[in-house]
Parts: structure tokens; sequence; C-alpha cells
């Protein structure tokens, strides 16, 4: 559901600039250019609310986490959020990137990124939009080449038609290697160790809706 449109927002990312990527394509992301140090970056693809990385940066300070979203609003009430959960001076781990995934390979250098999360994504259902969605085998040829070689990418929806759709997709390219697979992510208990959940995962899980989920290794030569 598309958050209604917030007016304070546009001020407030003006105000908090220090904690968005103004990436230009002479500066293209990565650890030194925006966070002055060399640490792993991990990406998040819809970031949402931002919950899911709010609490990684807290728990992991050694990992540059950036939270990707195209909607300006959404940004401004996540970055809200995590200043409000973390402290200014406890975010310098986390900035958020307020653009669209397409433009990955223009924003990114090649091989800069440790992990990529994909967080209930859109599953555009219908399937002239397959194409969008962020786990066609495009956008699989896109990850493959801003991560690190045996960089991760970890998919979570609620979607079982995506769910499928993405395993699909896999076999259409040789970059990937699948390292886990689970239609019902709760019903495991050892790969619920360290999970950190999303609002939608959270919400989801209450109302007991499986919980599909995949990690995947880029294998690319």
């Amino acid at each position: 559901m598309r958050l209604r449109n917030k007016k304070w927002t546009h001020d407030f990312l003006e105000n908090h600039a220090e904690f968005l990527i103004d990436w230009t394509e002479d500066k293209k992301i990565n650890s030194i250019n925006f966070f002055q140090n060399s640490q792993p970056i991990s990406l998040e693809i819809g970031s949402g609310k931002g919950q899911f990385l709010i609490e990684n940066a807290l728990q992991n300070p050694g990992i540059n986490f950036i939270a990707m979203e195209k909607e300006k609003t959404v940004v401004g009430v996540a970055l809200k959020k995590a200043i409000q959960t973390l402290g200014k001076e406890k975010m310098t781990n986390l900035k958020f990137l307020n653009k669209f995934a397409e433009n990955l390979l223009m924003m990114f250098e090649p091989n800069s990124v440790d992990q990529i999360y994909l967080n209930f994504s859109d599953p555009w259902p219908k399937t002239r939009d397959a194409k969008k969605r962020l786990t066609h085998v495009n956008f699989l040829e896109i990850y493959s080449q801003i991560l690190k070689p045996n960089g991760i990418l970890q998919l979570k929806t609620d979607n079982d038609g995506l769910f499928e759709f993405s395993l699909e997709q896999l076999k259409e390219t040789k970059n990937w290697k699948l390292l886990v697979e689970t239609k019902d992510l709760y019903d495991d208990q050892k790969l619920l160790i360290g999970n950190i959940p999303t609002e939608y995962e959270t919400k989801f899980n209450q109302l007991n809706k499986n919980i599909n989920m995949y990690r995947i290794q880029n294998v690319k030569k």
C-alpha cells in the first residue's frame, strides 16, 4: 500500500541531507565515497519504513547499510524513524537512497556491494509486468554486476506466485548458486537464528501467512 504524501518530508530530507546519498556519475556509490571507510556494503532495495535496516545497522556497526526506496515520502518517514531510534550520532553506517532500482548500474561501482536484500517487493501480478519484478533475470544480471564475487542476495516474500517466478528466473542465468530455499521461514528454527523481520513480515506472520525466502550467491566469473 502506497503511503499517503506527507508535506513535511520534503523539508525534513533537505534538513538531514547528511544521511542521504546524492550520487553523481563521476562519484559512484561505494564505502569510501559516501561512508569515508572501507566497510562492506549491504543494500536493501525497497526499504519501506526502514525497520529492517535500522535494526541491522544497530546490530552490525561494522557494515554500511543503504536503504534504497523510490518513494520520497517513504524515505522521509524511514529516516525520521531511524533518527528517533538510533540517534544521529549512531547513524554513521546507515544512509538512504531515493532512487529507482533500474538505475543501479549507473549509481554503483562494479563489485562494490556485499549483500542485497529484497524484502516483500511489489509482485507485479500481471503477466505483462513481469520484467518489472525485482527478481526478473534482467535484474539478476544487474545485481550480479554490482555485487562482489560470492556476494549474497536474499529474498523474502509473502507472495507465493512471485516466489515461484523468482525460482524459475534463477534457471535463466548461470551467475547464481541457490544456498537456501524455504516456503515457510517460520517453520525452520535454524533459519530464524539472527533473523530480523520487516514490518510486513511481522504482520503476515501474525496472520499465519507463510513467508517464502531464498538466499543465493553470486558465482560470476
